[in-house]
């Protein structure tokens, strides 16, 4: 674990601190209070690289979040891993795990199905035109 944050800090340039505190300074100034002409080329790429990157979604005040974290399993003895869990715990265990769940919103869902469905239709059309090329092949050759 601790080489795994190791080499993530390795990633991060010795410098992002300073490009953070520079974009969070170039966000607080507003567009208007700005003139283009006193900007330098380099102020002028990092204002719209700020305005271009994606906002982090934040909570809403009243939102239904869980709050905590989702308790771990009890503890079992290792004799017991071997004997099926009778109906009420498998129920209790499956609950649990639906809790941990991050359920799609219904934009997401909706933006699923519709990926799916193309991609769906394409390997149709994919599959059909085999069925068409390798079924007048067939026929040519054996018909």
């Amino acid at each position: 674990m601790a080489e795994d944050a190791d080499k993530a800090e390795a990633d991060v340039p010795a410098d992002a601190a300073a490009e953070d505190l520079e974009a969070a300074e170039l966000t607080e100034v507003d567009a208007t209070d700005v003139d283009e002409a006193e900007l330098t080329e380099s102020e002028r790429v990092a204002m719209a690289a700020v305005a271009a990157r994606p906002v982090r979604k934040q909570a809403a005040e009243g939102a239904d979040g869980k709050g905590h974290a989702t308790p771990k399993r009890r503890r079992r003895n290792p004799e017991d891993l071997e004997q099926r869990a009778n109906p009420a715990e498998f129920v209790q265990e499956s609950v649990a795990e639906l809790k941990k769940v991050v359920w799609p919103t219904p934009s997401q869902l909706q933006q699923y199905f519709i990926v799916v469905l193309v991609f769906v239709l394409i390997m149709i059309a994919i599959v059909a035109l085999f069925d068409v090329v390798f079924g007048a092949g067939m026929l040519k050759i054996f018909g």
